[in-house]
């Protein structure tokens, strides 16, 4: 027996359809583990102390594909989040003028994803895309920079995350420089830290000149083995399905499973989790064991990746 109390909400979903559980059960959620907290600190860190220095130093998350980088930063933005900025007024003015009232929008952190290739142009127009925003695509480069500068200021971007930065690697080693000395040049100009996360080849990314190499120091997204932090992951997870009966797979033989068809990849562990849930709710054996594990179909990112691989040969 594992003896898991569920949270309190999957407590609450145990008296409700099927249908209901299954639907929280495949519901997106922030799962907290030391080694994405220890990078959410550093990251608060950098948000908190970096702005408004003549030189910004920041980090480059450095994660496998798969393996919970987009999902840490989005849990780091989330913490963060958009807020809107009103003028007051006294309680005796009245006014039916919404521009009387409004005074501001900001955007703490700004998320976006790098461009398919090495271009600055194109970086300024993942900006304007981020933030909903129309820049005529023949604008030279020197309207772009202005126009991006300009609305990080009025939208009070205190944080700009670049997400899949070793995208900038399909084109020439001058492409790639010119990107990155943009990425450069703007926290420059506006003082403030400048994210960036990719896969492993991101490092080659950063690696075009020295003083971009020191300003991104690397934090690592590891992959899981079987270990201490491992197990405590399957039983804080655990604690969130709403299965009526206890499950398993705290023993080490089908903790290893999960491990062996995931490779260790915790996207492939909550996914197989997850769809171990469902099956387990749809044939009413309420609960995950290695049968589950084994019978739910659940194939891994990487088993994917090579029968695409054997259907190209």
């Amino acid at each position: 027996m594992n003896n898991i109390k569920l949270t309190k909400k999957a407590q609450e979903l145990l008296l409700q359809s099927d249908e209901e559980r299954i639907k929280y059960i495949l519901e997106d959620r922030w799962i907290n583990y030391p080694i994405a907290q220890n990078i959410l600190d550093k990251l608060e860190d950098i948000f908190k102390y970096q702005k408004n220095k003549t030189r910004v130093t920041s980090m480059l998350v450095v994660g496998s594909s798969n393996n919970g980088k987009t999902s840490l930063l989005e849990e780091f933005k989330r913490r963060h989040l958009n807020y809107e900025i009103f003028n007051e007024k006294n309680e005796d003015e009245t006014t039916n003028d919404f521009t009387e009232l409004y005074d501001a929008t900001g955007i703490p952190v700004l998320y976006l994803q790098a461009p398919t290739e090495p271009s600055e142009s194109r970086l300024y127009d993942n900006i304007f895309s981020s933030i909903d925003t129309t820049v005529k695509k023949s604008e030279n480069i020197s309207r772009k920079q202005y126009l991006v500068e300009y609305y990080m200021k009025l939208l009070n971007v205190e944080m700009i995350i670049i997400d899949e930065i070793h995208n900038i690697l399909s084109g020439s080693i001058a492409k790639q420089k010119q990107t990155m000395n943009a990425i450069k040049n703007l926290s420059n100009q506006l003082k403030i830290p400048i994210v960036l996360a990719g896969i492993k080849d991101s490092l080659r990314a950063i690696s075009t000149d020295t003083q971009i190499s020191s300003r991104f120091r690397p934090v690592y997204l590891t992959k899981w083995r079987l270990d201490k932090e491992y197990i405590s992951l399957l039983a804080t997870f655990l604690s969130t399905l709403p299965l009526k009966k206890e499950s398993n797979i705290l023993n080490p033989d089908v903790a290893l499973k999960i491990l062996d068809i995931s490779e260790g990849y915790i996207g492939d562990i909550i996914g197989i989790l997850k769809q171990s849930a469902v099956y387990a709710i749809n044939t009413q054996s309420e609960r995950i064991t290695i049968n589950e594990i084994r019978e739910c179909g659940y194939i891994s990112m990487s088993q994917v990746h090579k029968e695409s691989i054997l259907k190209d040969v």
